[in-house]
Parts: C-alpha cells; sequence; structure tokens
C-alpha cells in the first residue's frame, strides 16, 4: 500500500512541477516577444517518459492487463496470438516488438508513451492546463484505467487532437483520423457522430447554468433509482445487436452472459467516496463553466471541451448501474471530466477570494487514488486488487 502511494503522489507530483514550469517558461519567452515553447520542449518529453515508465513497469492491473500481458508474451514463443480479433494496426505493432524480441516494459510503456503523448499533444497550446492534468492522470481515476485498457485508451486520447478539427468543421481528416485509430480499437468510430456538434453555435450561446445542473442531476436521479435501465443480458445476447458490438470492438464482451461470470461485471450500485467525488467534481465545472468561459474567453476550444465533458458525465451517471462493457464507451467523453477539472483549478488558483472552494475541490479531484488504494489493500476482490501499484521489478510487494 505504501509503494502505491509513493508511486502515485510523487509520478503526480513530478508531472505537475514539469507542466507548470513548461507554461511559466513559455509565458516568459511570450512576454520578452517569443513564440510558443514547442511540444518537444524538454518538460513535456521528459513528463512522457516518466509516465510511460511509471506504466511500463507495472503488473497486474486488471483482467485485460493480464490478458495483453499473456498474448504478449504467447506472440514471442509461438509467433501467433490465441485471440484472433485484434484491430490490424495494433497486431502489427505487437508482432514487431515481439520480432525484436522486446522486452514487455518497453511494449507496455510504448502504449502508454501514445496515451500521455496525444493527450499533451491535444492540449499543446493549453499549457497552462499540462500541471493539472499530469495530476490528475495519476491522483484521478485514470492512470488505474489507462493500462487496463490499453488499446482504447490509446484512441481515447487522440480524440482529444481531433477538437480542433470539429471546431474548424473539417470533417475529411477527422474522419480519416478516425479510421486510422480504427485499426488500434474499433470502439473509435463511435466518436464519428459527434463532429455535428461543430454545427451548434455553443461557442457563441450556451444554456444557462440552472439548465445545465437540472439536465445533470435529472440524469443522475434516473441511473441511481431506475437500476435496471437496461437489461444488458438480452442485449448482450441479442443476435440482432452483435453487429454493434463487432462494428465497435466490444464483441468479446458476449461471454459475459455466461452464468459462471454471473455478477461479476456488474456496474456498483453503492454510492460511495468516488462516485461522490465524481459528482460534486462534475457539479463545480457546470456551476462555474460561465465565469470560466469567461476568463478564458479567447479559448475557442474550451466550449468543446465543456459539451462533451458534460455529456460523458451525464451518460456516465445514467448508466452507472449498468455493466462494464457498456461503460467502456464513456471514456471517450470522461477524458474530458479531466480537462475541465484542470481549467476548473487554474481558474479557481488565480481567484485569491475562492481558496476554500480551491482547497475543496482539489481534494475532490486529487485524492481519489487514495480511496483505490485503499480499497485494493483493505477490500480486495478481482476489481479492486489492480489498484495497488505492482510492478515485476519488485514482485513480492
Amino acid at each position: 500500500m505504501l509503494l502505491s502511494l509513493i508511486v502515485y503522489s510523487l509520478t503526480g507530483v513530478i508531472l505537475f512541477i514539469l507542466g507548470w514550469h513548461v507554461n511559466s517558461r513559455e509565458q516568459r519567452v511570450m512576454l520578452q516577444g517569443g513564440k510558443q515553447l514547442p511540444y518537444y520542449s524538454w518538460e513535456i518529453l521528459l513528463s512522457l517518459i516518466l509516465f510511460a515508465a511509471v506504466a511500463g513497469a507495472r503488473y497486474h492491473t486488471g483482467y485485460d492487463h493480464a490478458m495483453y500481458l499473456e498474448q504478449y508474451v504467447l506472440l514471442q514463443k509461438t509467433g501467433n496470438f490465441s485471440r484472433h480479433n485484434f484491430e490490424y494496426g495494433f497486431e502489427c505493432i505487437s508482432r514487431l516488438f515481439a520480432w525484436c524480441n522486446i522486452h514487455y516494459f518497453f511494449y507496455f510503456a510504448f502504449w502508454a508513451l501514445l496515451q500521455i503523448g496525444f493527450l499533451y499533444y491535444g492540449l499543446r497550446n493549453h499549457k497552462h492546463l499540462l500541471c493539472w492534468i499530469g495530476l490528475g492522470i495519476m491522483c484521478g481515476s485514470y492512470f488505474l484505467g489507462w493500462m487496463n485498457s490499453v488499446r482504447q485508451s490509446v484512441v481515447v486520447c487522440m480524440f482529444v487532437v481531433l477538437i480542433p478539427l470539429i471546431k474548424d468543421r473539417k470533417f475529411i481528416p477527422y474522419a480519416l483520423i478516425v479510421v486510422v485509430a480504427a485499426f488500434i480499437h474499433k470502439s473509435v468510430l463511435l466518436v464519428l457522430p459527434f463532429f455535428l456538434i461543430s454545427f451548434l453555435k455553443i461557442d457563441t450561446k450556451m444554456p444557462n447554468k440552472w439548465i445545465m445542473m437540472t439536465i445533470f442531476i435529472v440524469f443522475v436521479l434516473l441511473g441511481t433509482f431506475l437500476p435496471i435501465l437496461f437489461n444488458y443480458n438480452e442485449i448482450i445476447s441479442n443476435g440482432e445487436n452483435k453487429w454493434l458490438l463487432d462494428i465497435t470492438g466490444y464483441s468479446n464482451y458476449g461471454n459475459l452472459n455466461d452464468p459462471n461470470v454471473g455478477n461479476r461485471w456488474k456496474g456498483l450500485v453503492t454510492w460511495g467516496p468516488s462516485r461522490i467525488s465524481m459528482f460534486f467534481g462534475s457539479l463545480a465545472f457546470i456551476w462555474l463553466f460561465p465565469e470560466i468561459n469567461e476568463y478564458f474567453k479567447s479559448d475557442k476550444l474550451l466550449p468543446y471541451f465543456y459539451v462533451l465533458a458534460f455529456f460523458g458525465i451525464c451518460v456516465y451517471f445514467l448508466l452507472m448501474n449498468t455493466t462494464h462493457f457498456i461503460l467502456r464507451p464513456t471514456d471517450y467523453f470522461l477524458i474530458f471530466y479531466l480537462i475541465m477539472g484542470a481549467y476548473v483549478m487554474e481558474y479557481l488558483t488565480k481567484s485569491p477570494r475562492k481558496k476554500c472552494l480551491t482547497i475543496a475541490i482539489s481534494l475532490l479531484l486529487y485524492t481519489h487514488f487514495i480511496v483505490d488504494v485503499y480499497k485494493g489493500a483493505y477490500r480486495p476482490t478481482d476489481t479492486t486488487r489492480p489498484f495497488i501499484y505492482h510492478t515485476f521489478l519488485l514482485p513480492t510487494i
């Protein structure tokens, strides 16, 4: 438990410092009449390497990670996967690593590098957010999930890069990049229809915050008091819906209908610290958005981040009592919850009269890992055990 707390918190703090430093250095350069620092500045490169190393050294990060490790080792030994539904791009990259007989540390570090690399690249012109993003990845719930859902997490972070194309209504490059990303994980095809938000006038007109708060609370109430909103067994077993699972890359979850699996993958129905934290964190960015939007009025991407984050939290809370795999697509939008949290913190730290609110929200956003580590140490289950940081360097800890 102690190792986990040290690794998560120390890595988060280092990422925070590096993000703060690159932004401070850029501000000094621009005040002297210079240009923005490039994406490949040493602070960002060091951040990517650090995250990749910490993620690559980790093992037993969940059910899917164990599968990826088993498949990669098998590929090195036999030259073939035992699973035959990996996307072509992912399979080719994996075969290249296996053919070169590269240790799985570097294999997983590579995918982690893509994850944080795409996210940071998507925010390369928002360096004032990077300190909060780095802290949120490690001390929120993101790091604990990214190296489990390896392929999807890569394309989720890639989605952030595409937001300027939505804003500029450049559908052809947007669609082409989504299709290329589908060679890593097909579920990214689900984001194609969200290009339509480019036709909404969200950059000039946004509904009243009371309306947005009401909509969000309605979704939360529906998800809380209608836990049988979806009969997931029927969804999985219905042959008419199987094509959708095949297209989006979730067909492998069809075996969850097996009676032997039972309720292992059903969503939690309780309101614990993690869910309460996310609820109040969501309320915070919805309530403060008008002020944040005014403070960052020159930021043309902010309204798009906000709309996608709002959509993500509404769908998440609506479906929170269904199943794990039904919630998986919400990852494409909950990544913007991380980004909106960074906007909230950046705004509050520049508002000296809101110190108490700043402390409260920072505790909501950046202490999630403590709860998860506690669950893994003192309430171990198949779901919570991977919250503990295991590393092949110290396999007995």
